[in-house]
């Protein structure tokens, strides 16, 4: 065998005066070998000769505490017969479990300790005549069940009530359990005073004990004997429990004499078995005898039997065959192996019949011998009985005599046990994959929880609905959103929501995202219980199930009305604002702060710089040169960094024809759509810079005139005295012509600077002229010509 064995079985005998050293040197043999598994169960064969307590004791010191019965016996077998031992068989195996219990007083009432093993012992659920669930519950575990019986034999005292109790035993039973074991007896046969029961610690006298094996392993019982019966029959036909009053009608004593050709006289008084007195034998439906032994003849002119027969029960005297009451071991095993199938035997246990030594004598180790050859290796333990129990091959278990009762135990598993083994590793899968599938259900109801948690956290409508458009679900902001129930919107469609408008266009994109999937947003309108009309988006998405096909569509919803509110504000400002922009005469442009671009201008900056929109939208100043000095740009841009403004700023503009306009320039930061930006204004000065340059030259020119005056009145004095001398000096008759022509030209001069000087302290208004190229003079003379130096 490979690996590790169902069943361990280990055998053990020892002798001698030492009751506890023979018992515990047994155990220590039987095991030796046991080394994969705890014990189960400890079967003990000891003659009444032992201290019997002190034996069990022994025993007990080296399995422990384990279930621990057994018999005391006329013979022992460990492999072959031996007598005057203690014989230890122990079983190990996981799939062998055993329930044991001891019942007393089995000579006073047999059913009552009956009723005691069952009741006192652990085997009660197996002996429930009005319930077989237990039996049901075995058979779905592939277990099956056998027990093994050790009961009183006869004693010099005493008859054996060994057929009632098993007969009892298979009634609670409802013929559930296959019977093996035999009844205990002590060296002096059925004739000695006392024989014992093992259990637990101690041995019990007039007691009976039961033990109970569940197992899903094979094992075989079966029961031979090797007689035949003769042409001698006769029919049982007045009995009186065991006594058998009348055969055939007759004294039973006399024919039995008859039948076995012995005077009555000698029979008298003697135990029929221990002479050569035959036994009976009952046929059943298979052709096999249970075997009757006659005890004794009775005063009233019966013959006394080991067990009780009914009346009308046909009797064949039966005959040994010696050769095949040797070979019946063998045939018996082969009858177990046959019923249980075993391909691996592991144990084989054996109660045979003490007279069966007296049948064959020195030949009772051939019987032994050709069941170990049969099986070699395979551990055998047993004792020597006063009556068997075993199952026939019709399969009912059934107390005899004379016979040899064989359990195999096998190492495989039972066809049966095999089969529940699998179930059990499928249960074991599927509850595995149970408990998966529970944990995953768990998980995903906890994922469905936090989701619909997630869900209702968000503060957005959510909705989600099937293929056909029936809500699965939605959050807490859509029930509100609609004031309904969550209740009354599963199942239903949006057509049930009164308050939606656009019911077809809902449809029609349902459809397209069904069939094309992707994504859809697009705005709708409700009415809300109130009349107030409500404006949403709405985002939709396919999603898909596991196997890839729609599942439907998740959709939010988000409430734009008060952002339509807004915008329709926003959208009446802009009017009032353009309006107002565009209307005022102020030069106005906005610009982007990031990179100076135009985005919007007035009607004032085109008329006045003479560009149309086309041409200034989306251009630069820089690009559209009007700046007149650039560097001015510069300054105004890095005032509004600084500053965030410009204030009054005089800054000459250069129109599309290259006129010179003034302007005196503000600017201020803002911020469109969330970019920054600035809006500059430009007031156009020109003219009343053109006003302040004349009236500043006017003021010069008073303040000329001013000036003048003053000079001319201190001028005109050194005038009178040159023209007073130059009048003297062209009286003077004498003097010479050139210097008259002279003094004349003097005198011309100094008139016409009296005429100047008179001329600017009357003047009020005067022009400017250009003189000679580098500037420009008063003009005085407008209306006169210049005078030339004749020279």
């Amino acid at each position: 065998m490979k690996g590790t064995p169902n069943i361990e079985v280990g055998c053990g005998i020892a002798r001698g005066d030492d009751s506890f050293g023979a018992g515990r040197d047994a155990a220590s043999q039987a095991t030796e070998g046991i080394i994969s598994y705890f014990l189960t169960a400890v079967i003990v064969f000891a003659p009444a000769s032992y201290d019997l307590d002190a034996m069990l004791s022994g025993i007990r010191s080296v399995v422990g505490d384990v279930p621990l019965f057994g018999a005391s016996s006329a013979g022992e077998m460990c492999h072959r017969a031996f007598s005057g031992s203690v014989v230890v068989m122990a079983l190990a195996s996981p799939y062998l479990s055993v329930s044991v219990g001891l019942g007393k007083g089995v000579s006073t009432d047999c059913r009552g300790a009956v009723i005691e093993a069952i009741e006192g012992g652990t085997v009660k659920r197996y002996f429930n005549p009005k319930n077989s669930s237990y039996y049901n519950k075995m058979t779905r575990n592939g277990r099956s069940v056998f027990a093994i019986l050790f009961s009183p034999g006869c004693t010099a005292a005493s008859d054996s009530y060994s057929p009632e109790i098993l007969e009892e035993l298979k009634r609670l039973s409802q013929g559930c359990i296959s019977f093996f074991g035999g009844s205990a007896v002590d060296p002096a046969g059925t004739t000695g005073q006392e024989n014992f029961v093992f259990y637990g610690n101690r041995a019990y006298s007039d007691s009976m004990v039961l033990a109970v094996f569940e197992t899903g392993l094979k094992f075989g019982i079966a029961m031979g004997h090797g007689f035949h019966p003769t042409g001698k029959r006769v029919v049982a036909t007045k009995c009186r429990g065991r006594e058998v009053l009348e055969l055939d009608h007759r004294p039973a004593a006399d024919v039995f004499s008859e039948l076995h050709g012995i005077p009555r006289e000698e029979l008298e008084g003697n135990y029929l078995f221990e002479q050569i007195a035959r036994p009976f034998g009952m046929r059943h439906a298979l052709g096999e005898y249970t075997i009757f032994v006659p005890h004794t003849l009775t005063p009233n002119g019966g013959a006394k039997l080991a067990h009780p027969v009914q009346e009308g029960t046909a009797l064949a005297l039966m005959e040994a065959i010696e050769d095949e009451v040797a070979a019946a071991g063998k045939d018996t095993l082969q009858s177990a192996l046959m019923q249980s199938g075993i391909t691996e035997p592991a144990a084989i246990l054996v109660c045979s019949c003490f007279l069966r030594m007296n049948l064959l004598k020195s030949r009772i180790n051939e019987e032994l011998a050709a069941i170990t050859t049969a099986m070699p290796g395979v551990p055998l333990a047993g004792f020597y009985s006063a009556g068997e129990q075993g199952t026939n091959a019709d399969h009912v278990s059934r107390h005899n005599n004379e016979a040899i009762v064989i359990l195999l135990l096998g190492n495989e598993l039972s066809y049966a046990a095999k089969v529940a083994e699998e179930n059990r590793i499928l249960y074991r899968m599927l509850e595995a994959r149970l408990a998966e599938k529970q944990l995953l259900q768990e998980e995903l109801a906890g994922q469905i929880r936090f989701l619909q948690i997630l869900i209702d956290n968000i503060p957005n409508p959510v909705f989600y609905k099937d293929p056909q458009g029936l809500y699965l679900g939605c959050n807490k902001a859509f029930e509100e959103y609609f004031n309904l129930r969550r209740e009354e919107i599963l199942g239903s469609s949006v057509e049930n929501l009164d308050q939606v408008d656009q019911i077809d266009l809902h449809r029609q994109l349902d459809r397209e995202l069904i069939q094309k999937g992707g994504r859809a947003v697009y705005e709708s309108t409700i009415h809300a219980e109130d009349g107030t009309l409500l404006h949403t988006i709405i985002h939709k998405a396919l999603f898909h199930k596991a196997d890839g096909t729609p599942g439907g569509i998740v959709a939010s919803m988000t409430d734009i009305t008060d952002r339509k509110q807004t915008e329709e504000v926003l959208r009446i400002s802009e009017e009032k604002f353009l309006k107002a922009f565009q209307g005022i005469p102020t030069m106005m442009t906005i610009i982007t702060f990031q990179d100076g671009k135009i985005v919007e201008v007035n009607e004032s900056y085109l008329r006045n710089l003479g560009f149309t929109r086309r041409e200034v939208v989306g251009k630069t100043s820089r690009k559209l040169d009007v700046y007149v000095y650039p560097e001015q740009r510069n300054l105004v841009i890095n005032m509004m960094i600084a500053k965030g403004s410009v204030q009054n700023l005089d800054v000459p503009l250069r129109t599309k024809t290259g006129e010179i306009r003034h302007c005196l320039l503000s600017a201020e930061r803002i911020q469109l759509q969330n970019v920054e930006h600035a809006l500059i204004l430009m007031q156009d000065i020109t003219d009343q810079k053109h006003a302040e340059q004349e009236r500043l030259q006017r003021m010069r020119l008073q303040s000329i005139l001013q000036t003048a005056g003053t000079i001319c009145h201190e001028f005109n004095q050194p005038l009178q005295i040159l023209s007073g001398y130059t009048e003297l000096l062209l009286a003077d008759p004498a003097l010479d012509p050139k210097i008259h022509q002279k003094l004349q030209i003097i005198k011309g001069q100094t008139e016409r600077m009296e005429m100047i000087t008179q001329k600017l302290l009357t003047v009020k208004e005067c022009s400017f002229k250009d003189y000679a190229g580098i500037g420009k003079i008063m003009n005085l003379h407008e209306d006169e010509t210049e005078e030339t130096d004749p020279s």
